[in-house]
């Protein structure tokens, strides 16, 4: 009974200070297919492919033939990513994927076209 107690005891005690780890990012890293429509209406399938690492991804999202956009970045959480391609003109694509509360994936995306400069600092 002395030796249940000490057991019990210790347990208690290594269970209260186990520090949990935070949740893993989201993987991006792979093919993925989509099917949406371009911001005229018309409806488009392709392929989005990102390789690389945190902090060092890269990848291309092609519609067709023709149309293949450059990855510029890859911002991953828990729960998603959001990725960032350049458009011909000078704008950025933005597309954010992520899990809903079953765990389905869901994505939505949206040119931004035109990029405004900005400044910014860290406040001291």
């Amino acid at each position: 009974m002395r030796n249940f107690l000490l057991a019990a005891a210790l347990a208690a005690s290594v269970s209260g200070s186990v520090q949990t780890r935070p949740p893993a990012a989201f993987d991006p890293v792979g093919k993925w297919t989509y099917a949406t429509r371009d911001d005229a209406g018309a409806a488009i399938t392709g392929t989005l492919e990102i390789s690389g690492k945190p902090g060092a991804y890269a990848g291309t999202l092609t519609s067709g033939p023709e149309r293949t956009l450059q990855v510029s970045d890859v911002l991953t959480s828990p729960n998603g990513m959001v990725v960032m391609a350049n458009l011909p003109d000078g704008g950025v694509a933005v597309i954010k994927v992520w899990k809903d509360d079953a765990g389905k994936l869901q994505a939505g995306w949206g040119p931004i076209r035109t990029v405004i400069p900005a400044t910014v600092e860290r406040a001291k």
